[in-house]
């Protein structure tokens, strides 16, 4: 059958998803099929895809952390460093096709950057933000070919000496539409609820030509990935090249006691390898290019580039 774009596609193929989406966790249901241990069943072997759901609450954990060096000496510079930890938990609501998610979640970003005053105004910025917060996840199939995704976090962002305008709410919603084994539509929009952009379409495709091969083409994150081996349906590795759009708003104090919102924004390229096992364990290490840097108070309408900059990334699920 010829595909949304007029194509005839391939034979079916396994979609992988991409394990760093906060719901990708609940990606996947299928179950392995009876075994045949023929020869002419080893590729039917290799192609068992990975049990991603435990059958359980508890889903897992995972630990992140990662370090952005600044590559110049604009504003005397502004490196970064974060820790996060999450826990996961999911509740099947009738079954599998239809799942609740929770991800409770601690964040702390650790700053090293300016401290000048420019044109009279003092370019202060605390030396650590923190955000904390539980994210609700919802995934439904409601028909073959028509699913939907809806993810709603309500979260604290700020450096815990004030609380105005402290509290945020992340949102995501898609409607996507699975054309053929290899092409997938979704549109929708995704509410960042933060002063320099508070919401942006989510709109793209997933093609995946053979189970080694995948191409998220969603904006604003795509991301190209190239599976480089599998262990039947416990495990296997991948490499991706991807991009984003990077950075937060947070409630902060001044050094004059003024309670202000800070944004910091950048725009992100970045390679990585990941390896996904069964049961939401794995981990992956990534390395990028921080771009369109940028630092911004509100009270003041004060807006200051910064260099370009560096960065590494790692995550373990467990």
């Amino acid at each position: 059958m010829p595909n949304c774009f007029g194509q005839s596609p391939p034979l079916p193929s396994a979609i992988h998803p991409d394990a760093t989406e906060p719901y990708s966790v609940f990606d996947s249901n299928a179950v392995a099929p009876p075994i045949d241990f023929r020869p002419q069943q080893i590729d039917q072997m290799a192609e068992i895809p990975i049990q991603r759901f435990r059958k359980s609450f508890y889903q897992g954990a995972e630990v992140l952390g990662g370090h952005l060096f600044d590559t110049g000496s604009k504003l005397g510079g502004l490196d970064m460093t974060f820790e996060e930890a999450r826990v996961s938990f999911g509740v099947p609501l009738g079954s599998l096709e239809n799942i609740l998610g929770l991800r409770p979640y601690f964040r702390a970003t650790h700053l090293n950057g300016p401290s000048i005053s420019i044109s009279g105004n003092d370019l202060d910025v605390p030396e650590t933000l923190y955000e904390t917060g539980v994210t609700f996840l919802n995934q439904k199939t409601w028909t073959e070919k028509i699913s939907t995704t809806i993810i709603v976090s309500p979260a604290v962002r700020s450096d815990l000496t004030t609380s105005e305008g402290a509290i945020r709410i992340f949102g995501l919603g898609l409607l996507n539409y699975q054309c053929s084994d290899v092409w997938k539509v979704s549109v929708g929009a995704v509410y960042l609820d933060r002063e320099d952009v508070s919401l942006l379409p989510a709109i793209g495709f997933t093609w995946t030509p053979s189970p080694d091969l995948k191409f998220d083409g969603m904006i604003p994150r795509p991301r190209l990935s190239k599976r480089l081996w599998k262990q039947g349906g416990e495990a296997e590795g991948w490499v991706y090249l991807g991009a984003g759009f990077g950075g937060n708003s947070w409630a902060v104090s001044r050094d004059n006691g003024r309670k202000d919102q800070l944004t910091i924004r950048d725009y992100r390229l970045m390679a990585g390898y990941e390896v996904i096992r069964a049961g939401n364990r794995g981990l992956f290490i990534e390395t990028g290019y921080a771009f369109g840097r940028s630092l911004e108070y509100v009270s003041e309408d004060l807006e200051r580039d910064l260099d370009d900059g560096v960065f590494i990334q790692a995550s373990w699920r467990f």
